[in-house]
């Protein structure tokens, strides 16, 4: 099992995505098994687990997002071809 330091210092760093499965499993062991370090260290995986969902759930909305009207669409392909 990974000692407290070990699993302060993965999270610390943000390297938990880093990990293999099998240290994943490990460090979620240490986290619910230790009185010592298991709830801090809870935390900073919650809020690193919902800070990436976050980004992944705002990049992919801020792309899908626009919409443009079919008279802007057909503006802005007339402006390209008196360009070209």
């Amino acid at each position: 099992m990974l000692t407290c330091k070990q699993v302060s210092k993965t999270l610390a760093e943000n390297r938990y995505y880093e990990l293999s499965w099998s240290q994943k499993v490990g460090l979620f062991m240490h986290i619910r098994l230790c009185a010592v370090c298991g709830k801090a260290n809870q935390q900073i995986v919650d809020l690193q687990t919902g800070i990436r969902k976050f980004l992944a759930r705002e990049e992919k909305e801020h792309f899908t997002e626009v919409k443009l009207k079919p008279e802007e669409r057909e503006r802005i392909r007339q402006r390209m071809n008196d360009k070209t």
